[in-house]
């Protein structure tokens, strides 16, 4: 078994140094330009067009799960998998490629390398769906499991106590999950070290005899199931020194390209930090961005030549060649000549419309100068929640909104709570739907935040609009599955009221939301997201309400040009609050209204250049 020093030196001194390096970050660069311009657009086209076919946007759970499971949806998980691997198996192709002439004396360019990777992408693609299925196949089952454990399980009380209490039905519950995941990551690590071959296997011809020569159009390389067949078979007793080589041997390039790109972050904000004056600032600041922009991609591109050059090594060693015969290299190599002013030409265009999109940015961007905060659940991190209290907190932590969780009772009366049950706020096993108003009446959910709160109640909408006073209220539909008439009755009371200026209505049921707009189409309605399929800016609403996991300066100018609002939540730290604000989201729904109020307050006075000035150096200077 070869050292893994010799290894380094044979390999990566081969084919990462000398003439090869050049065209190898040519193409690496090139490709992403393609991937991004061209495979990722129509990739997102196929997949959109397969999620139209389930007939609806889904946008909460029940509904995904629904999707999911369906033909449809298990033919959308197999695609998307399967496109992800075509892509990043082309761009990979490509990188053998090089490292192969290399080990020739043969330089390769970055045009013959580009030509001959999407020449190979058919037998890519075809390699990335059976792998996908046969992984799909392993993995589904243990989803199913963790399904009906999570029933089995925690299906008895509201999600939110077992994540507060965690009892030993959730620890139980957790250990299962963790030995599901770990059998998960057995199988994956199986596969993808037996398919270690897979991907030069399609390129090059492959027998150790070199049997498939002359056999037509075979010769070009192994189709998908052959090559995983054929991969399997050759490392059959050498699954270590697969694991080794191109398993450990690309995870240490890819530690020391994290380490060596947080140094170099940690450095710069030292850097900027004594920095004076915002001009100065701005091109400091300018250049430290261009220079950790070009340090991630050599290093993405570091990462990608160690992988590539690993497999080939592999590849030839098990296949016990010295390096890669005529034979195979006429078959699978591609030649292309790219005159000079088409890549002079296309390099202006990407300059143009990187030009244009800065320019559409800025004239985009808000900068957070009209964001309003709204308090979850009232100032919840100070009162308890979905309470009078924590309305009146609210109000005077600043807020200009409150975000209260209306369902209904048994007896159809509405009350503020979140949960399905009461476990949480009082450790009563109720759920609400078979409880009267009257015995939420009687239910103390103050108690457990602090004493002062002592005796405090569950309140009804009613009562909530009331207090409300000045503070709009963002109210969220609570389904929990049993619905009498909430949309009508929350309707009702907010036109009672007279609250229908100063009150949103949203909710995860898109149904309950158009039967909203059915009845009072001067409500403003908000779908709230926590993960969806489809694109849900085709809805008939007016903001969407966001996890801020999801939410991105491009998603915010996204939902502002179809003419929705962005609302975001949980925002609880401060260094997130500032990020949403440079992102301009038009409301953060946080526990914290007060600290969010106070960094509004703070950068009030300051101009749109130094507010831009923060975003950019955010991350630096942190």
């Amino acid at each position: 078994m070869t050292p893994i020093i010799d290894t380094w030196y044979d390999v990566y001194a081969h084919a990462l140094f000398g003439r090869s390096v050049r065209s190898a970050l040519v193409y690496d660069l090139l490709y992403k330009a393609v991937g991004a311009t061209l495979l990722a657009p129509l990739g997102a086209w196929v997949l959109q067009r397969l999620i139209n076919t389930s007939g609806a946007v889904s946008v909460t759970n029940e509904a995904i799960a629904g999707f999911l499971v369906s033909l449809p949806g298990l033919a959308f998980v197999l695609l998307t998998a399967a496109l992800g691997l075509t892509s990043f198996y082309a761009e990979l192709a490509g990188l053998m490629h090089i490292a192969a002439g290399a080990g020739r004396g043969r330089p390769v360019s970055w045009r013959d390398a580009l030509a001959t990777a999407l020449a190979a992408l058919p037998r890519l693609l075809q390699l990335a769906l059976w792998q996908a299925g046969i992984l799909l196949a392993w993995l589904l089952p243990l989803a199913a499991v963790a399904v009906g454990v999570y029933q089995g399980l925690l299906g008895a009380h509201d999600i939110n106590w077992y994540l507060a209490e965690r009892p030993p039905a959730f620890l139980v519950a957790l250990g299962i999950g963790a030995v599901l995941a770990l059998a998960a990551l057995v199988i994956l690590l199986r596969y993808l070290i037996a398919w270690a071959l897979a991907v030069p296997l399609c390129l090059y011809a492959g027998g150790p005899d070199g049997g498939d020569i002359g056999q037509g159009r075979r010769s070009e390389g192994r189709r998908g199931r052959e090559a995983l067949r054929r991969s399997a078979e050759l490392l059959r007793g050498r699954r270590w020194r697969a694991f080794r080589v191109v398993v450990l041997n690309p995870l240490l390039a890819l530690a020391v390209s994290a380490l060596v790109l947080w140094l170099a972050d940690a450095a710069l904000g030292l850097l900027l930090r004594p920095i004076d004056g915002a001009r100065a600032l701005v091109v400091a600041t300018a250049l430290a961005v261009v220079l950790l922009a070009a340090l991630a991609v050599l290093l993405s591109f570091f990462v990608m030549a160690v992988l590539a050059v690993s497999i080939m090594h592999l590849y030839l060693s098990v296949m016990d060649l010295d390096g890669l015969p005529d034979e195979r290299w006429r078959t699978a190599a591609r030649t292309a000549s790219v005159p000079r002013w088409v890549i002079a030409g296309v390099l202006l265009l990407l300059v143009l419309s990187a030009g244009a999109l800065a320019a559409l940015t800025l004239s985009d961007l808000k900068l957070g100068r009209q964001t309003l905060v709204t308090a979850h659940r009232g100032s919840s991190a100070v009162a308890p929640e979905n309470t009078l209290a924590a309305l009146y907190q609210a109000s005077a932590d600043g807020a200009d909104f409150a975000e209260i969780d209306v369902q209904e009772t048994a007896d159809g009366a509405l009350v503020l709570l979140h949960d399905q049950d009461l476990m949480r706020v009082a450790g009563i096993a109720t759920n609400i739907w078979d409880a009267k108003l009257a015995d939420l009446r009687m239910v103390d959910v103050g108690s457990r935040v602090g004493p002062e709160f002592a005796g405090e109640r569950i309140p009804t909408l009613d009562e909530a609009l009331t207090a409300a006073g000045r503070l709009g209220l963002n109210i969220e539909l609570k389904y929990n599955g049993h619905d009498q008439r909430l949309a009508e009755r929350v309707v009702e009371a907010v036109q009672s009221a007279d609250c229908i200026q100063r009150c949103i209505i949203t909710s995860l049921n898109s149904d309950g939301l158009a039967r909203v707009r059915e009845l009072a189409p001067g409500i403003r309605i908000g779908q709230i997201l926590t993960v969806a399929l489809g694109d849900p800016r085709g809805l008939d609403i007016d903001l969407l309400s966001m996890n801020q996991a999801q939410v991105t300066p491009a998603v915010v100018r996204a939902n502002r040009r179809a003419g929705l609002r962005t609302h975001v939540w949980t925002v609880d730290r401060e260094v997130d609050m500032a990020r949403m604000l440079d992102y301009g989201v038009d409301n953060i729904i946080t526990n914290r209204p007060g600290a969010l109020r106070a960094i509004i307050d703070a950068r009030a006075g300051l101009a749109d250049g130094e507010l831009l000035l923060l975003a950019l150096g955010r991350k630096l200077r942190e």
